[in-house]
């Protein structure tokens, strides 16, 4: 079957998914395969967030019940939604409950910047202005990390799938020239295209690239067993 190496639950906050499942094949090895199990996100109001977080846990359990090796909860705003401190207890209660291994996409970013030795993020996400501060907020109160700037792109959640491949480019581009002293930049949201411009960055901009996707992919393969390195998507994927 096509998950004979590991057969990777996640539960995917987005109105639609399009980029994710392509972009995430494009990473992982042969025998790698993703099981999807879609929430009911849209808009983002506080009513979603909360919809969102009851149906994480039911899909955790759908996904396991289908053959999952591993469930990974999408979704960052949905996986602080009842506090930081609470999410690990969240993941082990809920391993318990579905019999397989559970993390999270928090989970995932946060072993990432560890990995990276990452200290000064700014961030680029494809949405409005109005969600900067969450974004410095989050880096700061839950990944112990210095905020240096923010680039919105101006973007919605039904419209991110349409966002041509060179906008990652310019963006982090923009957001290193007004912020020299970055040096890791995060990609937030894995719902666009971004993995193809992490290499460049990173050798043209000398820092370093996480994005949510790529380190869901990276946490769900090592989570998993697999200890591939994987070439053409930055270091995390190449040397840890």
């Amino acid at each position: 079957m096509y998950g004979f190496r590991a057969r990777i639950g996640y539960t995917v906050a987005a109105v639609t998914t399009e980029v994710f499942p392509v972009d995430f094949y494009k990473i992982v090895p042969d025998g790698v395969s993703l099981m999807m199990f879609m929430l009911p996100l849209g808009e983002r109001s506080p009513e979603d967030v909360k919809k969102c977080y009851d149906m994480s846990i039911e899909g955790a359990k759908t996904l396991a019940e289908c053959g999952a090796d591993l469930v990974v909860l999408g979704g960052l705003p949905i996986n602080l939604s009842r506090g930081g401190e609470n999410l690990s207890e969240l993941m082990r209660s809920l391993q318990r409950r579905v019999g397989v291994p559970v993390s999270s996409s928090t989970t995932a970013q946060q072993k990432a910047y560890k990995a990276l030795g990452s200290r000064k993020v700014g961030t680029v996400h494809p949405f409005a202005p109005d969600q900067n501060a969450r974004h410095d907020r989050q880096l700061r109160d839950f990944f112990g990390l210095e905020p240096c700037g923010v680039h919105a792109g101006g973007w919605d959640l039904k419209t991110v799938g349409a966002i041509p491949p060179e906008c990652a480019l310019e963006w982090g581009r923009a957001l290193k020239k007004e912020h020299p002293e970055i040096d890791t930049i995060n990609f937030a949201q894995p719902h666009w295209r971004v993995i193809d411009a992490i290499e460049t960055l990173e050798d043209e901009l000398k820092v370093n690239v996480m994005t949510s996707l790529q380190a869901i992919a990276w946490e769900a393969m090592r989570m998993a067993g697999i200890d591939d390195r994987i070439t053409g998507y930055g270091r995390l994927l190449r040397e840890f």
